[in-house]
């Protein structure tokens, strides 16, 4: 599983803060703990109102400074990424490119011009997805379209929109079921997901989080956006990987039981 640690976010009121007042202290101690915790890319959010090029910009490179893991741009603003893109030392990731002609039409360029992976997100002109059947006609195009313009499968990383199970009983359902069907059309494609988003407005969101990340993995998912420092959750992840049979011979469950990274609570 190919885990992109989601805590350097602006719209997180702590990061937001901190990012305002150019503390880098603190960003830089949110991407080491997500480092040491087993992320394997950064997602980097300088979503400041007004300020959100600069702000992207400063980030790359105070979070740099600290860790040598790549990072995922997430920012819906061309020129934001078009200034943080040259900043980055390893191969980067964009989140994210939609169906939405004009923001399919800013991205494109960038994905030309500094080839890096790309999350695309299966969100359309006519909004959010409203069930399965939508979200894998919308995949598809997006895969379609991308490989046309020359991106390799294994630099895509579908994402299936995660809505809010609050919002609607079938959402949790029919990411279930797009994530298994998308990676069965297209072999070789990366599936993602922003698991988080499945728990918003509801309580006890860690547990949901981590419950509905099992059930993904389960369908096909190899990507996502989590909390990498949440310990229950990377240890369901490793003990599904195990269980899934793709962690051949058990190898990442028992080095992160030598580790000390698979310690149960006491009751």
């Amino acid at each position: 599983m190919f885990i992109v640690g989601e805590l350097i976010n602006c719209t997180r009121k702590r990061v937001g803060a901190a990012a305002q007042n150019r503390d880098a202290s603190f960003i830089q101690e949110v991407a080491r703990n997500q480092a040491d915790a087993g992320a394997d890319m950064l997602d980097v959010n300088g979503g400041l109102p007004g300020q959100e090029a600069e702000c992207l910009a400063w980030l790359v490179g105070v979070v740099q400074e600290a860790v040598q893991t790549p990072l995922c741009l997430d920012s819906s603003d061309p020129q934001a990424l078009q200034r943080a893109l040259p900043l980055c030392q390893k191969r980067p990731m964009i989140n994210s490119i939609t169906d939405e002609p004009a923001r399919y039409e800013a991205v494109l360029p960038l994905l030309e011009e500094f080839r890096p992976q790309v999350i695309a997100l299966c969100m359309s002109a006519a909004g959010p997805p409203s069930g399965v059947e939508d979200r894998v006609a919308t995949a598809g195009r997006l895969v379609d379209h991308l490989t046309a313009e020359g991106m390799a499968l294994e630099d895509i990383y579908v994402d299936p929109c995660v809505l809010p199970a609050s919002t609607g009983p079938e959402h949790g359902m029919a990411i279930l079921e797009a994530v298994g069907q998308i990676k069965a059309r297209y072999p070789g494609v990366h599936i993602s997901a922003g698991v988080s988003n499945v728990s918003y407005g509801l309580p006890l969101r860690k547990l949901l989080n981590e419950v509905f990340l099992v059930l993904l993995l389960g369908r096909g998912l190899d990507a996502a956006i989590v909390d990498p420092c949440d310990q229950q959750m990377m240890m369901n992840l490793r003990a599904a990987e195990a269980l899934l049979g793709r962690d051949e011979y058990c190898v990442a469950y028992l080095r992160a039981f030598r580790d000390g990274k698979l310690e149960l609570k006491a009751a």
